[in-house]
């Protein structure tokens, strides 16, 4: 989905050459990554300033891809080192940002991947029951209610059993009803403490 009123940012899966050139045309502005095996030609560098603290390794404007396949408009490729030391490559046609603007937007593209990535193994939400704004609310903000809870109890009850157990480890168990017997006890016996301490009476627990 385009917007011209804003700026595309796409990890190197939707890379395609004659995509970028036709985004020019259009006007859509886009930092996308490039593929590795994407060659540049007739490299032209672009002045910028000198930064020892700068995870930019270069910053030029070229043509994209091989005699076969190559783009017909130039575009601006900036090169910077991830946090893993490894060269990441993106094009964009943003001229009026720095080098270290357009590396920062690709990488914060990739945090909210990393949440979604959360989202998705911590909150049981493989996918969406509805696509309304509306729904979408409901369903993520009832998953973190959830984890929520299921985190509280699990800390809790950690402290109460030395049999060692991950988090998600104890979600799934505790799902399947397959807890060890120390970890139902501990977990009873913080659900206990919480209803005195709150005045609140547990029926039927267990």
């Amino acid at each position: 989905m385009t917007n011209a009123q804003q700026v595309l940012v796409e990890d190197r899966a939707y890379f395609k050459i004659e995509r970028l050139d036709r985004f020019v045309e259009q006007h859509q502005l886009f930092v996308i990554r490039m593929k590795d095996n994407i060659e540049l030609r007739q490299k032209k560098s672009l002045k910028r300033l000198s930064s020892t603290s700068s995870s930019v390794q270069a910053d030029l404007t070229c043509q994209l891809g091989t005699k076969q396949c190559r783009s017909t408009k130039r575009h601006r490729v900036v090169i910077f080192r991830d946090a893993n030391g490894r060269d990441i490559r993106v094009v964009t046609n943003l001229f009026h940002a720095s080098a270290e603007t357009i590396a920062d937007m690709y990488q914060q593209r990739w945090t909210v991947e990393v949440f979604f990535r959360w989202v998705k193994q911590y909150l049981n939400v493989p996918t969406l029951f509805g696509t309304t704004e509306n729904a979408v609310y409901n369903q993520l903000f009832g998953a973190f209610i959830a984890y929520v809870l299921l985190r509280w109890l699990y800390d809790q009850t950690k402290k109460r059993t030395n049999v060692s157990l991950s988090f998600i480890s104890f979600v799934r168990r505790f799902f399947s009803g397959q807890l060890p017997l120390d970890w139902k006890s501990g977990m009873a016996a913080a659900l206990f403490e919480y209803a005195q301490i709150y005045g609140r009476r547990m029926y039927n627990f267990g």
